[in-house]
């Protein structure tokens, strides 16, 4: 069909000739006239019709996918997102919509479109994370839209991922926090410091509030999910010392400042140089800055398999530990097997070597 305007002629045997001028086919009408020949293209009904498609763009075609995400952008479930995430879902939103938004809703019921689907999610084949992600937020969407009636399917269910690697059982060692901690600032490496403390993921460790520390735990009800979610994480030794090297930082760059400019201590255990809280993405990205110069292959959620480690040598039970970062007992296990009896058979060993070397003497 085209998408310029549309004439259409009626007639009927008792009545005069209409003609009827629309913005597009199936588009609203913006000119009527009875009798005479067809309309010409007058400059005030050119006008008409591209005031007709300026709403048309702004108000969203609602049976494209363009106009799916203008709705759905506007939708009570989009609204509860939490704030760290909606920066996210509108940039995929976009990327969306500049690739799709033309597109019938229609056509993702037909199977056929997963190939369309997965051509477009192949061009960050080089970077499989961030094609899952691609598929991830379609498939969002495209839920959403089944829930409200708008697709019987939702034909992303069921695509398979292309990142597949378990990192569970990989945490950063000695030599990776001396790397990165020789090329980070002081404000990254406390927030590095902090998540191989509690374990917490990016999103909760840069939210995480001082009065949320109590004498033996962490205690904390996030604001994601209305409150739902808890976060209980025992204080270990590495965490006391952590909090106050912090409160001291912050005590003697106050003092060293004259007295109108220092500030309080913020709400968030961490904080960025001016000492106010960080943003997910603003951590996110000062940290991969500092992981690039140091060239280490860890990440950022590899520090909970540090922390693990960490329970572990304080004492805890794979159960216990595996209750605190939601992860399996055998996913522990693992941990515990490769980093921590085994580092306790080598350093028996060396003990064991040291006093046989005595005796002899």
């Amino acid at each position: 069909m085209g998408s310029g305007p549309h004439i259409v002629k009626k007639t009927h045997p008792s009545l005069p000739v209409r003609w009827y001028v629309y913005a597009w086919r199936g588009g609203p009408m913006v000119h009527s006239v009875v009798g005479g020949t067809k309309p010409a293209l007058t400059p005030s009904l050119i006008d008409k019709i591209a005031e007709a498609r300026r709403e048309r763009h702004m108000s969203g075609d609602t049976s494209k996918i363009a106009g799916l995400i203008d709705a759905y952008q506007t939708s009570p479930e989009f609204k509860k997102l939490a704030k760290s995430t909606l920066p996210t879902m509108q940039m995929w939103l976009q990327r969306i919509k500049d690739k799709f938004g033309q597109a019938p809703i229609a056509a993702f019921e037909d199977r056929r479109m997963k190939g369309d689907i997965l051509d477009w999610r192949d061009q960050w084949a080089d970077k499989p994370r961030t094609a899952d992600m691609a598929v991830s937020h379609l498939s969002r969407l495209l839920s959403w839209a089944q829930a409200r009636g708008r697709v019987s399917v939702n034909i992303c269910d069921g695509m398979a991922k292309l990142y597949e690697s378990d990192r569970s059982d990989i945490i950063w060692e000695q030599h990776h926090f001396d790397a990165f901690f020789a090329k980070a600032a002081i404000e990254v490496r406390e927030g590095v410091e902090l998540a191989a403390c509690t374990g917490l993921r990016r999103g909760d460790l840069v939210g995480l509030p001082w009065d949320a520390v109590g004498d033996h735990a962490i205690l904390w009800q996030t604001s994601k999910s209305r409150g739902r979610n808890r976060i209980y994480v025992p204080l270990i030794p590495e965490t006391l010392a952590l909090l106050e090297r912090i409160k001291a930082r912050h005590a003697a760059e106050m003092q060293a400042q004259r007295p109108h400019r220092r500030k309080p201590m913020p709400k968030t255990i961490l904080s960025n140089s001016r000492w106010q809280p960080w943003t997910p993405m603003g951590f996110g990205s000062r940290f991969n800055d500092a992981k690039v110069d140091s060239k280490i292959e860890v990440n950022l959620h590899d520090l909970r398999g540090t922390f693990v480690t960490r329970c572990i040598m304080a004492g805890l039970t794979d159960q216990q530990v595996a209750d605190i970062v939601g992860w399996g007992t055998k996913d522990v296990a693992a941990i515990r097997i490769r980093y921590v009896d085994q580092a306790r058979v080598v350093v028996d060993l060396g003990k064991r070597i040291a006093r046989t070397s005595v005796n002899r003497l």
